[in-house]
């Protein structure tokens, strides 16, 4: 679903620099028309966030992989409700909201289980598909793709090497990065095997200089922002552990190691000085230098060649997530690789093994096979020309111009005519804003179209079971309870604040997942109910019809239950006094700029009052700085938050609840909730998989780790006066966007 810091700073520009298409004065171009062209105009899109990582394997931020989008096909497609589409060359066609709607893709996938427990994803390629430079798409060039991202110095965002295809960890095996050896056999290593004492001395002598610089501004951003020492920065910023003499040294060893020594991921952990300005540029590439350190096979098993157009991937057994690993980008052996080097048969995949460094030199210089060709990125605009040999068809417009822009330009730039769509943060203000500009009380005038759908993630509150207990003891029914207590004190304030936020686009969420997957229960499924609306003797709180005000009181009552179930005592309808390891006063943290703009600030501070009335302070902490608030959780620091997941297209839990994720910042550890999330994945059936998924989050919401807030709403704003409204994607959802049928989209 989302990501840890480490993580997540490679992905917080996917999560926050959503593209937001507009920008800049297209008055000349615009609704014009190419002489003896069936193309258009141009449509000129703004985002934030470009960081100039077009090759598919190697983008990172949302920016960047919108152009990695609009430049490439992807293998696998996927319908409105993130479905894949399995026949993708024939088409299928499916219903959503009432209306059917027909998806194609490059490729038809077939999934196979075997008699030996194995499962067979047989992918049939299209004959028609053409790279930018008229060479055929074939299975060489997806086998050349899987195997840079197999390879064992791929430093990329993506993770299909994880996957338990057959053959892969051997693979894999026999290799490591040059810098891992040096940095991994310590300062005082004189084995030189793998690598030589000038390399050695030349990578300490990097990491004292150019490394301890890097720490030095995460410290110095740290102290600034309440940390005393490096070891108390460090710590604020997810490296517990240093010893209190640390030295930003010491620092950025201990990121060195989170990373396994490759610079460039340990650039994520901040966007100040770049390490690779700092560190020299042959130390550098020592983080995706390939040694070879013992025996491997020379092939992933997994991976089999049928013919040009025909081709399996094998693993190992069931992974419900496996599929859709599958949408890769083909990326062009020949462009990127090297086509002498490619011989299967002679376990020959197109690069060096261990040697990425063709692809990675070509970052800013992407060649794909998608609606639109890359002609250049300057000065922050990406310029785009239409494909003539898309497989979908030749886009109806001739130019896509991607420019970075800012918040401020979203509405006003559609407004005034340097905008063709946009994708602002969507609010009440934005809202009134629009409909002032159109000037008839409606998001969709002559002026400006709205298109809005869910977002694909939703708000909440967690609580830390280890931060937030009884007696020490995450796990047991007293510290569930209080968990419990406090989060049905806060519950019934979710309405009326989300309202007041978001008006009629946002709704209270009651399980922790986003509506928009189809996981989610619906308010007619067997079992669904208002989370936290019983007392601790299963008593419901509430009846229909009630005011805010007597879901308030009634909400008030059935915490107090709960704070005797957890063992505090409780008279006159106050809690007096704590149990053991308890107390009567928590901190919640909430990133809303200092201001106490964020949707959840208000239910926050109503529901301070009301803790107030039974005996407890809640204290409400608005952080201004949203990298503060990451590192409080991350750390283990917080007892209480509130922040927005990002899911992805499949609901596995895996990441962010199984006692073993990565990002289980709940500290939730639970042996029945860690085997029905390893059953979800161990299953095809949809059907099943959402039934164990409903039975998980019933023991998250027993837990009581986790209050979900609000789903709210996505906008896409078009041009009424540029663009022919009815050319753009109808029913958008957070999977299918207006940028799935880019090559449909005309200007006037």
């Amino acid at each position: 679903m989302l990501v840890t810091r480490r993580k997540m700073l490679g992905l917080s520009a996917a999560t926050m620099g959503a593209l937001a298409l507009a920008a800049c004065d297209n008055s000349s171009s615009n609704g014009g028309s190419d002489s003896g062209s069936d193309h258009a105009g141009t449509l000129v899109a703004s985002t934030s966030g470009l960081e100039g990582k077009f090759c598919p394997l190697f983008t990172a931020s949302a920016a960047d992989q919108d152009v990695v989008s609009f430049n490439n096909i992807t293998l696998l497609a996927v319908d409105r409700m993130a479905e894949p589409i399995y026949n993708g060359i024939e088409g299928e066609t499916k219903e959503y909201n009432g209306t059917e709607y027909t998806y194609t893709a490059p490729a038809n996938v077939e999934m196979v289980e075997n008699a030996d427990g194995s499962v067979n994803y047989n992918i049939q390629l299209r004959d028609d598909l053409k790279f930018h430079d008229g060479s055929d798409v074939t299975v060489d060039d997806i086998i050349f793709t899987f195997y840079s991202y197999f390879d064992p110095t791929y430093d990329g965002s993506a993770t299909l090497y994880s996957n338990d295809i057959k053959g892969l960890a051997a693979y894999r095996s026999g290799m490591s990065t040059l810098a891992s050896l040096i940095g991994n056999a310590g300062r005082d290593n004189t084995d030189f095997t793998y690598f030589t004492q000038e390399q050695q001395e030349a990578f300490w002598a990097a990491v004292d200089d150019g490394g301890t610089k890097f720490a030095q501004e995460i410290v110095d951003y740290m102290m600034e922002n309440g940390a005393t020492d490096v070891a108390s920065a460090a710590a604020g910023w997810a490296y517990p552990g240093l010893p209190a003499d640390a030295t930003a040294t010491d620092f950025f060893e201990a990121i060195g190691a989170a990373y396994d020594w490759n610079f460039s991921a340990c650039e994520a952990e901040t966007a100040g000085t770049a390490l690779s300005e700092l560190i020299p540029e042959d130390v550098y590439a020592m983080g995706t230098q390939g040694v070879e350190t013992g025996e491997a096979a020379p092939n992933v098993e997994g991976i089999v060649r049928v013919d040009d157009h025909n081709m399996s991937v094998v693993t190992n057994g069931v992974d419900a997530t496996m599929i859709y690993q599958l949408g890769i980008n083909p990326c062009s052996m020949k462009y990127y690789g090297d086509e002498s080097l490619y011989d299967f048969e002679n376990n020959k995949f197109g690069f060096t093994k261990g040697d990425l460094s063709k692809a990675r030199g070509l970052n800013g210089s992407p060649m794909g096979s998608g609606a639109y060709v890359f002609d250049d990125y300057t000065s922050g605009t990406v310029h785009m020309s239409a494909n003539e040999n898309y497989y979908k068809g030749a886009p109806k417009t001739a130019h896509l111009n991607i420019v970075e822009s800012q918040e401020a330009d979203m509405v006003t730039g559609v407004q005034a005519g340097t905008l063709d769509i946009s994708q602002p943060s969507y609010s009440m203000e934005v809202e009134e804003q629009i409909k002032e500009i159109n000037g008839n009380d409606s998001t969709t005038g002559d002026v400006i179209s709205t298109f809005l759908h869910d977002y694909r993630g939703y708000g909440y509150m967690a609580i830390s079971a280890n931060k937030v207990n009884v007696g020490g003891d995450p796990a047991s029914d007293a510290s569930k309870a209080l968990r419990k207590a406090i989060c049905t004190v806060i519950a019934p304030f979710r309405d009326s604040g989300i309202r007041s936020y978001y008006g009629d686009t946002a709704t209270t969420l009651n399980y922790p997942i986003s509506t928009s997957s189809w996981a989610s229960p619906n308010e007619t499924d067997p079992g669904y109910a208002v989370c936290f609306s019983t007392d601790a003797s299963g008593n419901p709180l509430y009846t229909d019809g009630m005011s805010d005000e007597e879901r308030i009181e009634a909400g008030k009552a059935g915490a107090l239950t709960w704070f005797e179930a957890a063992g505090f005592t409780v008279a006159d309808g106050k809690v007096t006094a704590a149990p053991a390891g308890a107390k009567l006063q928590y901190e919640c943290k909430i990133g809303a700029g200092g201001q106490g703009d964020h949707p959840t600030f208000m239910i926050l501070q109503e529901a301070k009052n009301a803790f107030s009335e039974i005996g407890i302070d809640f204290i409400v902490t608005d952080i201004a700085n949203a990298s503060d608030l990451f590192a409080s959780y991350q750390s283990g620091e917080a007892e209480m938050w509130c922040a927005a997941w990002q899911s992805t297209a499949d609901p596995d839990m895996y990441q962010l609840y199984h006692s073993q994720g990565s990002t289980n910042y709940y500290c939730i550890n639970d042996a029945n909730l860690d085997e029905l999330i390893e059953a979800g994945r161990q299953t095809l059936d949809t059907e099943s998989r959402k039934t164990i998924y409903k039975e998980a989050m019933d023991i998250i919401l027993d837990w009581g780790v986790e209050l979900p807030c609000y789903q709210r709403s996505e906008c896409t704003l078009v041009s009424s006066e540029r663009v022919n409204i009815d050319t753009v994607v109808p029913d958008q959802s957070p999977y299918y966007t207006w940028k799935d049928e880019i090559e449909k989209l005309e200007l006037k």
